[in-house]
């Protein structure tokens, strides 16, 4: 090697050395300078919480004094409250009393009334004589009764004055009393007011609490992301790049060589018995093989296993279908922690292993190792605190040494409704890479989503299992409506079901492990380069025969063209040889008495006649056939030329890309 070569090797491997620093140093940075800033917000919420503590509690010092105001004032007026009621109680007994005196002045009055009735009926008798000692005697009571009464009366005045003086001290009385209640009643609403504003504030407070242990638990989780270890004896970052520059090359200079091949050849019946009638189909198809194997290769946990994934809305009851596959029913087995919290924004996978490990694979690639509690910690509202949660942690992996996962991978998703697309992106690629899909619906539901539909048609070709979870909970009349609804539904969009499936906590769970067990996993994506690099090579054989077949072809009509020149060349001589036979008939004769000609005798005429003749309806026909023949094999010789020619151009980049394929695809058969 010049020393000019190994000079510019050192240069850019130290250029790239420092490059590669710059970048973990500014991603470095990036990290601490997302961690200061949620440290200050941190300490501007703790600032913003000890504010609203003050005012908390001096609030709560007025309202208390308040309470205490409030609480005296109901006292007194509690106090005159009872006052006015003794003296209501007294006034009602004056009253009472006043109305027995005045009934016996009544009563009096009544017995006065009567007597001086029994008065006039003497009186009479007596001015007809008839006057006695008795009736003089009573005469004398009845001027002491009239006294007696007319004392009563006076006395009844009184009394009636008295109960109006009273009435009117009552009525002020209750007028006084209307007063403090209304009184009473603005404070008590004043209170209410103070009572709602501090619970206000209360619910401020913790909602600020709430924030700042979110905030308080987002950084927890990210220290513990960032100071992560990687798995010793695992660097997947070293086989990504491989499967990157394999990606480009498939999806670059090989997807341009088959588009273009296929415009030239077009689609063999097999290729159309596969759907492939177009070059986009062809695209498809290439890019969509691909994707399956570099999905699987970068994921070791799924290589060799049958894969398959839950999809479903939320609380259908993804959680409680995993676990019982996983258990198998058996109670000494524990309950993966597979729940909807912890697997709503990123796809977490469940596989089989030698030990029980949580762990991630970050943005780089590598797979890194966490606590049960960290992964316990991931929720919706934990990595919508953290800014590139993607680039940081792109799926979970769990293990656990479990034989009812033996050849077998679990995938929990998403789901497809989230409002984040990078989200729904996510989904589709994970589910993308497995061999069946189980769609679980509530039965209490009912319904079906059509985003999901659209999603599941233009997205992804996976066999598509539906079950129907948590049966128990409805008759069988309902249950028979939801999956005739669900039915009908997938068929009307065109969507081809394995199997329905009923399913509940109460159900055998033979209802979902045999279809599970049914399962074919798909292991063309296996062979899936030496497929690609079997089709190169079979293809640089099939052109190269056929730039054989096309080279004799081209061969053979160069001779023919050869022979034809010939032919034409012989004719040309025989029209000459005509033209000059012709041209020597006529004889130069010169006279003396007449003038110079050509002259010739009867045979001669008979002779030059022929020629021409045969010039004219053979020679000359026979001339521009010949030509046109040479001019059409001129062009076929030109077309195979050219077929050939371009055949040798696609041979070469057939051979450059089977060449090339060879070496981006080492080490990853």
């Amino acid at each position: 090697m010049e020393l000019i070569t190994i000079i510019y090797l050192v240069i850019a491997f130290a250029f790239g050395a420092i490059v590669v620093h710059y970048m973990k140093k500014k991603q470095s940075e990036n990290l601490l300078h997302d961690k200061q800033l949620m440290i200050d917000e941190l300490s501007v919420a703790e600032k913003k919480i000890d504010a609203i503590r003050g005012v908390y509690s001096q609030q709560v010092t007025e309202l208390q004094d308040k309470n205490s105001q409030l609480i005296k004032q109901l006292s007194d007026l509690e106090k005159q409250k009872s006052s006015l009621e003794k003296n209501n109680n007294n006034i009602t007994k004056s009253l009472e009393s006043e109305k027995g005196i005045k009934a016996k002045y009544e009563a009096l009055l009544k017995e006065a009334k009567e007597q001086c009735a029994n008065m006039d009926l003497q009186l009479k008798e007596a001015l007809g004589g008839n006057i006695s000692t008795k009736l003089m005697t009573q005469l004398s009571e009845i001027e002491q009764l009239k006294k007696k009464v007319k004392n009563l009366e006076e006395e009844l005045e009184e009394s009636e004055d008295d109960i109006s003086d009273l009435k009117k001290k009552v009525k002020s009385k209750e007028s006084e009393l209307a007063k403090y209640q209304d009184e009473l009643w603005k404070e008590r609403k004043a209170s209410q007011e103070m009572q709602t504003e501090l619970s206000s504030l209360r619910q401020e407070l913790e909602v600020k609490i709430e924030e700042l242990k979110l905030k308080m638990n987002s950084l927890e989780f990210i220290q513990e992301i960032l100071s992560a270890k990687q798995i010793k004896n695992e660097d997947y970052s070293q086989l990504n790049k491989k499967i990157d520059v394999l990606e480009s090359f498939v999806k670059g200079p090989l997807l341009h060589l088959s588009l273009s091949i296929a415009d030239r050849i077009g689609f063999s019946e097999e290729d159309k018995k596969d759907g492939i009638t177009s070059n986009e189909d062809l695209r498809k198809r290439i890019i969509n093989e691909f994707d399956q194997w570099a999905a699987v290769k970068r994921k070791s946990w799924l290589d060799g296993k049958t894969t398959i994934a839950f999809v479903g809305e939320f609380s259908a009851g993804k959680t409680s279908i995993v676990n019982r596959i996983l258990s198998q029913d058996n109670p000494n087995v524990p309950l993966l922690p597979v729940s909807a919290k912890a697997t709503t924004a990123i796809p977490t996978y469940i596989a089989g292993g030698p030990t029980e490990t949580y762990s991630f694979i970050s943005g780089d690639g590598k797979r890194k190792t966490i606590l049960p509690n960290t992964f316990k910690k991931v929720s919706k509202e934990i990595l919508d605190q953290i800014k590139g949660v993607s680039s940081l942690i792109k799926y979970f992996v769990m293990t656990y040494k479990n034989p009812n996962l033996n050849g077998l991978s679990i995938l929990d998703t998403p789901g497809f409704n989230s409002n984040d697309k990078e989200d729904r992106d996510r989904t589709i690629e994970v589910i993308n890479e497995c061999d069946a899909m189980f769609w679980v619906f509530d039965v209490n539901l009912g319904t079906v989503n059509r985003s999901s539909i659209e999603i599941i048609k233009e997205k992804l070709n996976k066999p598509l299992y539906v079950v129907i979870n948590k049966v128990d909970t409805k008759s069988e009349s309902d249950i028979k409506k939801v999956e005739k609804l669900i039915k009908n539904t997938l068929a009307e969009e065109g969507l081809q079901v394995k199997q329905f499936i009923r399913f509940s906590t109460n159900e055998p769970l033979s209802n979902i492990m045999n279809p599970i067990k049914g399962i074919t996993r798909n292991t063309n994506r296996d062979n899936t380069i030496s497929e690609i690099k079997e089709g190169l090579k079979t293809g640089l054989d099939d052109i190269n025969e056929g730039i054989k077949e096309i080279n004799d072809e081209f061969n053979k009509a160069e001779q023919h063209g050869q022979y034809l020149t010939d032919q034409f060349v012989n004719t040309m001589h025989s029209l000459q040889d005509d033209c000059a036979e012709a041209y020597n008939i006529p004889q130069w004769v010169e006279h003396i008495f007449s003038s110079d000609r050509f002259e010739m005798d009867a045979y001669a005429g008979n002779r030059l006649r022929s020629l021409l003749e045969s010039i004219h309806d053979t020679k000359i026909a026979d001339l521009a056939n010949k030509f046109d023949a040479r001019v059409e094999n001129a062009y076929d010789v030109q077309l195979k030329w050219s077929n050939l020619c371009e055949l040798k151009a696609i041979r070469d980049k057939i051979n450059e890309c089977y060449e090339q394929m060879k070496i981006v695809s080492k080490g990853l058969e």
